[in-house]
């Protein structure tokens, strides 16, 4: 028996990420080369045909295209001081849009 699927939504995504510590997040790139370091696609996997395709079909779904943007600052209505409080901004927003 297979168990089951996580739900990927919008609160699946910002638990994951609060759980990972500010220090852990980079900008400009998938990953800083440490096993540790990774901008919002490098953590869930989703480059370099890791185990995270899934993951990051559904968080590209959700957010759009512009993770990158949000990740590295870029997106002008994000511009909260790190890429992980960008990124929870945005999942926090579309997760309030879910709710109403």
């Amino acid at each position: 028996m297979n168990p089951a699927q996580p739900t990927y939504d919008a609160q699946y995504f910002i638990d994951f990420f609060e759980a990972i510590p500010d220090e852990r997040w980079i900008t400009g790139y998938f990953d800083s080369g440490s096993p540790t370091k990774h901008c919002a696609s490098g953590h869930i996997g989703f480059h370099m045909n890791r185990s995270g395709y899934e993951k990051g079909e559904a968080l590209f779904e959700l957010i759009g295209s512009s993770v990158a943007e949000l990740n590295d600052g870029k997106h002008p209505k994000y511009q909260q001081s790190t890429p992980k409080a960008r990124i929870l901004a945005a999942l926090r927003d579309i997760r309030d849009k879910e709710d109403k």
